[in-house]
Order: structure tokens, then sequence, then C-alpha cells
């Protein structure tokens, strides 16, 4: 299985033969057109399967199958993380799970943007990650920005993934530390002496035996995008799994982890967002209930920087 994670700096349309010359298996592309601007099968050739996810049609995230595999947006998906897509990709010989990412700004709260959202939603899928799991895309983040004031940093991702036997492969491959390392994957505003690290792929164990990761060129790339493919072989280790975790059973997690002060004072409204977010389950993940995902989702928000507050006040902060 060959995985290929390009952003390609929007106008998709006009750059997807460049990158269907890598062959790739699967391809996530953030800044993607919709399935509309695409035109797929006119102007662009049209995937076995394709799954994309924006809030513009002009600028999201698509995720296409050149082979047979097939995408399925998880029921768990929590629409507040801009753009973290949780997908089980399956075909006849098994699934595996992929969160395609494209890290956001995030302006009403910034201490959760960009890794401080991956982090947020690590921990929010946090019981998936036993599963057979790839985390790929444009993180916008890199451990030299650590002390920028963040809900989570980078290595505080890197770590939580590590006990999940989780791993960058471009690290383990090249045995280069974070923060350290010898080959970018953007170069701001395409300009050669402005090298960063910012798009990665992380693996279970699973993947990463007898996997091999390249990334593009920037002499190849540079008029096209200011970032360069990452191009992961892996010998494609699938097997069968059942994904129980609803949006609902994921939130009553987050919901428990409040602490028992805050649970107290907020138990009526703690109580209605539960079985607000067990209705959602009952319907497939279409636009309408996507809005609803996320006034759950943000209501849930404002309760935990509530919490945050009590836990200080309680400590005497």
């Amino acid at each position: 299985m060959r995985i290929v994670e390009w952003n390609s700096q929007g106008a998709f349309r006009k750059k997807i033969d460049h990158v269907l010359s890598l062959n790739p298996d699967l391809l996530i592309v953030p800044e993607c057109e919709s399935e509309t601007k695409l035109s797929l099968g006119v102007q662009t050739p049209k995937p076995n399967d394709f799954l994309w996810y924006g809030d513009s049609p002009n600028k999201g995230i698509g995720i296409f199958s050149y082979s047979d595999y097939k995408f399925e947006l998880l029921p768990a998906f929590n629409p507040n993380f801009r753009f973290i897509l949780p997908i089980k990709v399956s075909n006849k010989e098994g699934a595996f799970l992929l969160f395609a990412i494209w890290a956001m700004d995030n302006k009403e709260y910034p201490e959760a943007r960009y890794i401080g959202q991956i982090w947020l939603a690590l921990n929010f899928y946090s019981s998936l990650l036993s599963l057979p799991t790839i985390i790929t895309g444009d993180f916008n983040s890199n451990k030299i920005w650590d002390e920028k004031e963040r809900v989570g940093n980078h290595t505080d991702v890197v770590n939580f993934l590590s006990v999940k036997n989780i791993l960058s492969t471009y690290h383990e491959q090249e045995g280069e530390n974070q923060g350290e390392e010898l080959h970018p994957t953007f170069h701001m505003y395409r300009k050669k002496e402005r090298p960063y690290h910012i798009d990665y792929l992380f693996a279970s164990h699973q993947f990463r035996r007898g996997s091999s990761l390249k990334l593009g060129q920037y002499d190849e790339w540079k008029e096209l995008s200011d970032h360069v493919p990452l191009i992961f072989d892996t010998p494609n280790p699938l097997s069968d799994f059942n994904i129980d975790e609803t949006f609902s059973s994921l939130i009553i997690k987050q919901l428990k982890g409040l602490n028992l002060d805050t649970q107290n004072r907020f138990d009526d409204v703690i109580s209605k967002l539960i079985e607000e977010s067990k209705s959602i389950d009952e319907f497939p993940v279409d636009s309408e209930t996507i809005e609803e995902r996320k006034r759950i989702t943000r209501s849930i928000d404002r309760l935990s920087h509530i919490d945050r507050m009590i836990d200080k006040l309680n400590k005497g902060c």
C-alpha cells in the first residue's frame, strides 16, 4: 500500500496529474477543493472512492482512493477539530483507522490552534488509538515552537502517541530527533532559504515493519506548492475489527473527565448534552448532524473552560 500526503496549496484540480505520477493507493490532500470544484471524472481523474470535508468548497481536506479501499467517516466524528478526520479505510482484506489532518488556526480559542487542536483531538479519540492507525497530514507544527502557549505542544503530542506505540515514520527511519530534521516538508513563501518540517506520518507498529518513507524534493514541487509530498510504502497488514465508539460515548468520557465540582454545579447542563449527543448517534454524519455536533461540542468547550477556572480557584491560584 502506498499512501501519499501532500498539501497542494490550493487549485488541486490543476496539479493532480503531477501527484498521481507517484502512483498512490491513498492520497490525502490538505487545501483541496470540494468534489464539485474538482469535477471528478471530467477535469480530474476519478478515484474509486473520495471523501472531502471543509468549510468552503474552495478549500478543505480531500482523501482519494486509487485502489479498492473504501472510506467511512466514523460516527464518533467531532467537527470541533478542524480539520482532523477519523476515517475507517477498508477493503475485502481488512481495515485500518486513518486520521487525515490539516491543522488550522482557532481565533476563538488561540491556545487550541494548530498543534493544540491536534492534542485535543487525540485526547478525544484516545480510545480508538489501540486500533491499527495511521495519522498523517499538515500539522503546521514542529518541536522548535514548543514554547508557544498551547493546551498541548508538539512534544506533548509526540509523547502521547509514543505511549500508544504510534511513531513518526520519518524520525524512526532517519534516526533524527524531533526539531532537528535535516529534510524539510515546507518552504515558506516557496523560498529554499525558509525550510521547516511540519508534515508528518505517524503509524502503529503494524505499518512500520518493512515500510519506507520518502519526501518529495523542493526543486520538483516548488512551482506547485510550498509543501512537498510524503510518500509512504507499507506491506499493508490489514485485519478485521469493529469500531464501537460513537459520538455520544466519546462525549460522555469527556464530560466524566471534568472535576466533580464542575459536574455537580452543571449537572442539568451535562445531562442535557449527553441526551442530545445520544440522539445524534441515531442519524448518519451529514451536514445537518454536523451542525448539531458543532453546537454540542462548543457547549462542552465552554464547560471545559469553566472547569479549568474552577480548578484554579480550588487550588487558590
